[in-house]
């Protein structure tokens, strides 16, 4: 099968591009063809198709929009691929015609691409199967996320709370703009043109059918792990040292996270008991970075919680080896953590809140729950947990089994293909 794959990115800069090339290798591993569609950037991995790829925005080489130039043509860009691009379309357009893809599968595209995309392929006869990787397509903020807690008001209002709260960057311009945006691809009916979707988790499939979407068209699908051979080898047991409970957090240093709910669930825990160890890992950003270290400090956590930032050597197993939980204390919905996933794979049981995306990507097997946005609740489950660690091990050892049936490689290939397999059966039995 000839698969093209749309995203507006072709490098790892974090989770959906880390899904994209596992992706890439794991079909071109079953004999499929690949073929990318991205944005031109130096930082690249190399590419066959490289030269069909549409100029970044303000033909710069920046990845986030406050860096752009401020340029006339950054501007004339940015609102073409907020609305729709006919150069995005154009060059998309020119790579079926020499590639004929049988399916698009369709990654991030919002923004930096254009929804024109969608045209390209339909207006091609390329059926277009749409992953979910946020929750863009009911909330224009892509967060469900406002002002410290969920937020589904415009459910409510067809979209109108996006400019009365200033959702977008907290500009009423950026606001307004991706109001419209949203207005237009009604006009244009852009989600009859999609045959399908893929919900990495059952409530971003329960988000979209409150929003109206066909239910029919939704499929979930969780993101999977890909294995390496240097992960296969590796000794996955519990290592028993209960005497200091060992919790890990990786990831940004941001308040969505509820990382600075888990400081305080360990200052609230620290009053009770010092037989704990916690290890931050993480942080994109100096400043936040910085924030956390003096935070640390001034509610004298150091010697009970240590930061660092993330490796990059290849290594990132050894952090959850070298602890009993990972500890996913998210104030926004999430959607499904690639932490949480390694997690269960080197079967470290996780402690998340007990709401949004995790009620569908756990169970009691492998997590201990709290209550969601409460650091109380947390210190208390955790301490629970330190009064009867035997807890721990018995939900290590479900890890295996709920990782293989929800998040193996082959459970996920099995499933996509699947689907676009019935796709393209569909779309044969409509000619």
């Amino acid at each position: 099968m000839k698969i093209l794959i749309v995203h507006y990115r072709y490098f790892i800069s974090g989770g959906p591009e880390r899904y994209l090339f596992n992706l890439k290798e794991a079909l071109e591993a079953r004999g499929h063809e690949v073929i990318p569609f991205s944005i031109k950037n130096s930082q690249n991995v190399k590419s066959l198709y490289s030269n069909y790829f549409v100029e970044n925005i303000g033909k710069s080489d920046e990845v986030f929009v406050e860096k752009y130039p401020k340029t006339l043509r950054t501007y004339i860009d940015l609102v073409s691929r907020e609305f729709y691009s006919f150069g995005v379309k154009r060059k998309l357009k020119k790579l079926i015609v020499d590639t004929r893809p049988d399916i698009c599968y369709l990654l991030v595209y919002k923004r930096a691409l254009s929804p024109s995309v969608i045209d390209a392929c339909c207006n091609m006869g390329v059926p277009v199967i749409n992953r979910i990787s946020d929750y863009n397509p009911v909330c224009g903020a892509a967060s469900l996320y406002h002002e410290g807690k969920f937020c589904d008001a415009c459910f409510a209002d067809a979209d109108r709370s996006l400019l009365k709260k200033d959702c977008v960057k907290g500009s009423k311009l950026f606001s307004m703009m991706r109001y419209f945006s949203i207005k237009l691809s009604e006009v244009l009916k852009m989600d009859r043109k999609i045959s399908g979707y893929v919900c990495t988790n059952g409530f971003m499939k329960e988000m979209m059918m409150r929003r109206g979407y066909d239910s029919r068209k939704l499929q979930v699908v969780p993101t999977f792990f890909r294995e390496k051979p240097e992960y296969a080898v590796v000794d996955k047991a519990m290592r028993f040292d209960f005497d200091i409970l060992r919790l890990l957090y990786i990831g940004n240093i941001d308040e969505s996270k509820g990382i600075y709910d888990l400081v305080e669930a360990m200052e609230i825990l620290k009053r009770r008991t010092s037989a704990f160890h916690l290890s931050i890992v993480g942080g994109l950003h100096e400043e936040e970075n910085q924030r956390m270290l003096e935070l640390l400090a001034r509610k004298r956590l150091t010697g009970h919680v240590t930061f660092e930032p993330f490796r990059s050597d290849g290594r990132v197993f050894e952090y959850y080896l070298d602890n009993h939980i990972t500890v996913l204390p998210a104030r926004w919905s999430e959607n499904l953590p690639n932490t949480l996933i390694e997690s269960l794979y080197f079967h470290r049981p996780v402690i998340v809140p007990q709401w949004g995306s995790f009620k569908y990507t756990t169970d009691l097997n492998v997590a201990f729950y709290y209550q969601a946005l409460s650091a109380k609740s947390l210190a208390d489950t955790l301490g629970e947990i330190m009064t009867n660690p035997l807890l721990i091990t018995g939900k290590s050892n479900a890890c295996e089994a709920f990782f293989q049936a929800n998040f193996a490689e082959r459970t996920h290939l099995d499933s996509l293909l699947n689907l676009f397999n019935n796709t393209l059966h569909n779309k044969n039995e409509d000619f």
